[in-house]
């Protein structure tokens, strides 16, 4: 059976992409419905003519000689119709958002009737391929700007703010610059090590324990705490601790951001420090007071108490040796109870020449018998300057209901006896 070019134009319209045969001059010899829907050029219209005639901006010098090369090889070749030198102008009726007006083709020349010198073309619409394409350029180009940013916003924290980050076993893996800078330590020589091998406080204080709680539980912790510096000076930081959390809800990685407080928590102890003898203040004293009073799990057994001390004879330490000397008394005084005092007592400087001490976790017996230990510690100090100093102690224990007025007021009548009685004694007033 012989195929004519009828047949093969059948062929043609059938098809959903473009389709024309052309000689080497140019002349066309079939358009598909296609063609005749996409350009609006109708088949009896540029069938027999020439394609010059329709689209005269098309390089015909570059496009005849992809038609002798088809016809020199008998293989397809690709036309390039991305270039300046466009393929015919196709407008784009596919409603999109797109700027796109004009369709992006894919051309390809193909042997036709190689005799009679008829290639055909084949023509694709890739503008969808070519939209994703432009999409992906901006997208990967907003990409890089973004990462460009990043690596600007990732500098600016290196350089500028302190962090630790750590595995989950709290191994410090790695620190910014600005924590580097600021704490003297390489990062080589943090890195492997725990972090809490950096802070000051006891490992059994309250506030690592709470640390340690809140992290345990998969929870942020905040506070405040000291840092030993490479040179061993404390400083003190607001800190902020947050665990990395995968997934199947483990812990990865923990972040420590540090910011450094200083200078603020040294205004602070000014504020609650007693000038002389470097002891909390009266109004300092009086805020641990209200707190101790508020807890809930005092027993008769397990209450805590409150001792009150006086110098005896200040007076007249300073009538005989001047104030100076009345005050290096206070301040070897003031040492004295501080290195004497266990790690959960908080010691005061009532005013003048009184001392007053809070001890948690006490019932009256245990009161007393730690108020004799500071007595005794006292009255074994030499005092190179004025000889012996002894010192007189109230003490009770909180009872309740319980104020602080009324506690103080017992304190104060057990130190009126003590002086009473003889000075540099202990006695005690029970609730």
């Amino acid at each position: 059976m012989t195929y004519t070019l009828d047949h093969c134009n059948v062929v043609f319209d059938s098809l959903e992409n473009g389709t024309l045969v052309v000689d080497e001059e140019c002349t066309v010899w079939s358009w598909n419905k296609w063609l005749e829907i996409n350009t609006g050029i109708a088949s009896d219209a540029i069938i027999g003519n020439n394609l010059k005639e329709f689209y005269p901006e098309l390089d015909y010098k570059g496009f005849q000689r992809k038609i002798r090369t088809t016809l020199r090889l008998t293989t397809p070749t690709f036309y390039d119709a991305s270039l300046s030198n466009r393929f015919i102008t196709i407008p784009r009726n596919k409603v999109t958002t797109s700027l796109l007006k004009i369709m992006q083709l894919q051309v390809t020349i193909s042997p036709y009737i190689p005799a009679l010198k008829r290639v055909m073309i084949s023509i694709h619409d890739i503008s969808d391929l070519h939209e994703l394409k432009i999409t992906l350029q901006h997208r990967m180009a907003e990409i890089a700007h973004l990462n460009s940013e990043l690596k600007q916003d990732k500098q600016i924290i290196d350089a500028n703010l302190m962090i630790v980050k750590t595995d989950c076993g709290c191994l410090i893996t790695d620190i910014t610059e600005a924590f580097s800078r600021f704490f003297g330590f390489k990062k080589e020589e943090l890195v492997g090590s725990s972090l809490s091998n950096l802070f000051v406080a006891n490992k059994q204080e309250s506030e690592f324990l709470q640390m340690k709680d809140l992290l345990e539980k998969k929870q942020k912790w905040s506070g405040e705490m000291q840092i030993n510096t490479k040179n061993g000076k404390k400083v003190w930081m607001d800190a902020v601790i947050s665990p990395y959390i995968d997934e199947k809800n483990e812990v990865i990685s923990y972040t420590a951001i540090y910011h450094d407080i200083t200078d603020k928590k040294r205004i602070e102890l000014l504020s609650v420090t007693d000038p002389l003898t470097k002891l909390y203040n009266r109004q300092k004293f009086d805020e641990v007071f209200e707190e101790m009073l508020m807890r809930q799990h005092w027993t008769q057994e397990n209450t805590f108490g409150v001792l009150i001390a006086d110098v005896d004879h200040f007076k007249s330490v300073n009538d005989t040796y001047g104030h100076q000397i009345g005050d290096a008394v206070l301040i070897t005084i003031a040492d004295i109870l501080e290195k004497t005092i266990r790690t959960s007592d908080v010691l005061a400087r009532w005013g003048g020449e009184e001392f007053v001490v809070l001890l948690p976790d006490v019932d009256m017996k245990k009161a007393a018998l730690v108020a004799e230990k500071y007595r005794q510690a006292i009255e074994q100090m030499n005092f190179s300057e004025v000889g012996p100093i002894t010192a007189s102690f109230g003490v009770t224990v909180f009872s309740y209901g319980d104020t602080q007025e009324k506690m103080i007021y017992r304190a104060d009548v057990g130190l009126y006896r003590a002086k009473k009685n003889g000075r540099n004694r202990v006695e005690s007033v029970q609730p």
